[in-house]
């Protein structure tokens, strides 16, 4: 079986997040992707179940234990591999299905260096968060007096969104994998998503870290399907600022450095204040290597 190794939303080997690739996937039944997946060892592995060419591309999603329902920076892999191979053409548009839904794909080309690929992210519906801020803080390593008060902590289908001050406190945070699921599983919840706006480099609105030992990662390096509703979390609360008449916004979500792997995840959120019509992500990638998977 052959896998494609790519390292998504970098243009750097070993940076950003990894992602498996198979393309000639049609065949496989589950048992068989999950024991890929856990092969390969990437935080996910796509699986394409589609014709390469076709205009409507569908996937499967699988960390090393179990399926999701979908992953944004296994989606910029493979649509990236796609376009690199002439499968699919950039510039164009395609639709991705997968267990999560059905969702717009825009491959913009980059000059020679590329693809870009956008993608109309998932939008979890908003719910309270069920558990004691203090309690889960603690899993972190942190206390809830670093949690940004300015902010809602929310629930987003599986996973915490939790917005933090201040870049230092993001950065020192030491999750206990086992403490986090005992607090976060009897709820349903597989992980938590922080943020600061407090970023590194201009252009970018906010710096992230994602745990989600629930599905076997202890921290995500870069995360797209958080950081599309985490673009239209900051867009409502006013971080992004939308035209009064109506238009799109632009931005930057900075992941990955604290683990060494850098990523950055283009965002663009279109609607007027009070109303978001869309939020995207965008990223690029790199092929690491092609390998062939003998069990």
């Amino acid at each position: 079986m052959q896998v494609h190794i790519i390292d998504a939303f970098t243009r750097t080997a070993g940076a950003g997040n990894r992602a498996g690739v198979v393309l000639d996937a049609s065949a496989l039944d589950v048992p068989t992707m999950q024991r890929t997946a856990a092969a390969v060892s990437a935080s996910e592995t796509a699986f394409l179940l589609s014709r390469p060419g076709d205009a409507t591309v569908r996937l499967r999603y699988f960390t090393p234990v179990d399926e999701i329902p979908f992953c944004g920076h296994a989606t910029v892999a493979t649509f990236h591999l796609l376009a690199e191979k002439g499968l699919l053409k950039s510039p164009g548009t395609y639709t991705l299905e997968c267990p999560g839904g059905t969702f717009a794909i825009e491959l913009e080309p980059q000059g020679g260096r590329g693809t870009r690929v956008w993608i109309t992210t998932p939008q979890p519906p908003v719910q309270p968060n069920p558990v004691a801020l203090e309690a889960l803080m603690a899993t972190l390593g942190g206390t809830a007096a670093q949690v940004d008060p300015s902010l809602p902590v929310i629930r987003q289908g599986h996973r915490l969104v939790v917005p933090l001050l201040r870049l230092a406190d993001l950065e020192a945070l030491t999750p206990r994998g086992a403490a986090m699921n005992a607090l976060l599983m009897p709820h349903g919840l597989r992980g938590v998503y922080l943020f600061t706006r407090e970023a590194k480099e201009e252009g970018s609105v906010a710096q992230a870290r994602y745990f989600v030992p629930g599905f076997g990662i202890l921290e995500d390096p870069v995360t797209g399907s958080a950081a599309g509703p985490l673009a239209a979390y900051l867009a409502e609360h006013g971080s992004l600022r939308l035209p009064a008449e109506g238009g799109t916004v632009a931005s930057r979500i900075e992941q990955g450095d604290t683990l060494g792997k850098p990523g950055r995840i283009d965002i663009q959120v279109a609607g007027r204040p009070g109303h978001i019509e869309r939020a995207r992500v965008g990223g690029v990638a790199l092929t690491v290597m092609d390998a062939t998977l003998l069990a």
